[in-house]
């Protein structure tokens, strides 16, 4: 018998399998050869979903979201649960909290600030107590963000200010999901959020400099934008300053938002859309050296699935430290970037 036949397959519960990023979240556990356990409320569109990701035999367990002792239930035996939900800070803790009392690690997609907050300061505590890792906003712009930071900060000399921004290079249709997330945080989004600056996280207006876009020849006017990593990059960089932004165009659009509006979008980005995108983390040394971090990628959705189940595998292993973690404080940056080249997201960094 060899030594990789005694080793257990991973066992992954993934609560929103049915949703769109859902999807691409049980096409990657199927590709790696993984069955895991379907959890949520509609036994139907769960089935579905398995069926369409060639999960025939996943097992699904009934769990509503406000059903506490059916989610510990459902999460039991699992190494790891995979939250994939719009709005988490109107749905997400419950499933947070079962998967600590089932003594499962935890992995989310969420994309909100609020959420993330009361992720590290108030379920870390409680993870380090039952043992288990807590990882949340594992998307294609957060998890990137705090990964390149780290990179950067080796390179500089600290104190180091940080602009982090997501841009996507070619226009395309968002899913009715990521809409709900928004509409859930709408006036947080609106105001821009936490920036980080003289070591504490300050609401209010701040104005970053245009930002010249990989690919583009004209700078882009930005806006303050609410990205959960203001939130995880000073846990472990010598930060001066963090501040998220976007264009100002598309902020404008997306808290413009209205329950009407947002029911009127399809569950699904349409065919037609372009969801490539740059993750730039612009960097600024206490010398006045910059760098300039670039994460590029395929399909927000489809990739934060991919970096969802790259994240949940790792934990799986084992050997990370307990808590809510930023993603740096439990992966080694350069080597989990390096490690989806296969799926077509590359990193460079550069001079500013």
């Amino acid at each position: 018998m060899t030594k990789n036949e005694n080793v257990r397959p991973a066992t992954i519960a993934v609560y929103g399998a049915s949703g769109h990023t859902g999807g691409y979240i049980l096409s990657e556990l199927h590709r790696r050869g993984l069955t895991p356990i379907l959890a949520g409320r509609n036994v139907d569109r769960l089935r579905d979903a398995a069926v369409a990701a060639h999960l025939p035999d996943a097992e699904i367990r009934i769990a509503a979201a406000e059903d506490d002792a059916a989610l510990v239930a459902a999460f039991t035996g699992a190494d790891v649960v995979i939250s994939s939900l719009p709005g988490y800070v109107d749905i997400g803790e419950p499933i947070l909290a079962a998967a600590i009392d089932a003594g499962a690690h935890y992995v989310d997609i969420s994309g909100e600030q609020l959420f993330l907050r009361r992720v590290l300061d108030e379920y870390g505590p409680r993870a380090e107590r039952a043992g288990v890792t807590v990882l949340s906003a594992v998307t294609d712009s957060n998890l990137p963000a705090d990964l390149l930071a780290d990179l950067l900060a080796e390179r500089l000399t600290g104190p180091v200010g940080f602009v982090i921004s997501h841009h996507s290079r070619s226009g395309g249709d968002g899913s009715r999901g990521s809409a709900k997330t928004i509409l859930a945080s709408l006036d947080w989004f609106r105001a821009g959020g936490w920036h980080y600056v003289e070591g504490e996280f300050r609401t209010g207006p701040v104005d970053p400099a245009p930002m010249l876009y990989p690919g583009d020849t004209e700078p882009t006017e930005v806006a303050k934008f609410a990205f959960p990593a203001v939130l995880t990059i000073p846990r472990h960089t010598d930060a001066a300053a963090v501040t998220g932004a976007v264009d100002s165009v598309f902020r404008s659009t997306i808290t413009g938002l209205t329950p009407e509006l947002v029911a009127g979008l399809p569950e699904k980005p349409s065919a037609a859309s372009d969801l490539r995108y740059d993750m730039v983390v612009d960097a600024t040394g206490a010398d006045g050296r910059g760098l300039r971090g670039v994460v590029s990628g395929v399909d927000s959705y489809r990739d934060s699935g991919l970096l969802a189940v790259e994240a949940a595998a790792r934990l799986a292993r084992g050997g990370t430290k307990a808590g809510a973690l930023a993603p740096s404080e439990a992966f080694d940056a350069a080597d989990f970037l390096n490690s989806l080249a296969p799926h077509g997201i590359t990193w460079t960094i550069t001079a500013a």
